[in-house]
């Protein structure tokens, strides 16, 4: 059983509960708040690699909801690209030094947090424009880049699937599937890169009752958070986790 001091554990825990939990009611962006959190303490690779065995599991909370809504021709057009992006992304992780790989994942978050805050705080959308078919696999390249840089794949692409004019469950149903098939895979990308270990797997499974707990938890109060509100409490958390991580 792998040793941590009690701040560890304690980040463990919060990983964990907070990925099913937010999985339920926050959705795409998890990793930009749940990355620099488990930084404090760990290895950026630790990091991503238990968060990524994470959210391969959370996923199965939403199946239920979502099973057979999305939209397969978008799902064949943009899974390729991403594939490769996570494959790409990987590579980098490994060959990173720690000091740099802190930089461009505290990078990333913050990028896409402040594009989730102005979205949040607008009470919109900038207006999209429509992008041809093929950008899908171009933009999954992108979306399995920043998945396996700092598990953040979804805000990229939900860019791409906003351009296509869905209805909300559509949307919402299609970047499950894209995920539930992607986030395995690249878990056994960073097992094949040395960066998901047999300590992090154990640790991962400890921390199984707590991520089913947070599942529940956001289940039951899916309904009852203040939508905005609640939103921007996430979304500051992940703003300040990012500064940290580029501030060294």
């Amino acid at each position: 059983m792998p040793v941590y001091s009690p701040l560890e554990w304690t980040l463990i825990f919060a990983a964990a509960f907070g990925d099913g939990f937010l999985v339920r009611t926050f959705g795409q962006g998890i990793g930009i708040t749940l990355t620099p959190l488990l930084t404090i303490a760990f290895t950026p690779r630790f990091a991503l690699a238990l968060l990524a065995f994470y959210s391969s599991l959370a996923s199965l909370g939403m199946a239920r909801e979502v099973w057979s809504k999305w939209d397969r021709k978008i799902t064949f057009t943009v899974l390729p690209g991403q594939i490769g992006g996570v494959l790409l992304g990987v590579w980098i992780v490994a060959v990173l030094p720690d000091s740099e790989l802190r930089w461009i994942i505290g990078l990333l978050c913050l990028m896409f947090a402040l594009h989730r805050t102005y979205v949040e705080v607008s009470g919109r959308s900038p207006r999209p424009l429509h992008l041809p078919l093929w950008l899908g696999t171009v933009m999954g390249v992108a979306s399995g880049i920043s998945s396996a840089l700092a598990n953040s794949g979804g805000v990229v692409l939900a860019l791409f699937l906003h351009s296509q004019n869905f209805h909300k469950t559509v949307m919402l149903a299609t970047l499950w599937i894209v995920f539930f098939i992607l986030n395995p895979f690249k878990v056994l990308a960073y097992w094949q890169a040395g960066i998901f270990t047999i300590p992090t797997l154990v640790t991962g499974l400890i921390g199984l009752p707590v991520l089913w707990l947070g599942l529940r938890v956001g289940a039951w109060t899916h309904d009852k958070l203040p939508g905005r509100a609640f939103n921007l409490i996430i979304l500051g958390i992940a703003l300040v986790g990012s500064l940290r991580l580029l501030m060294g």
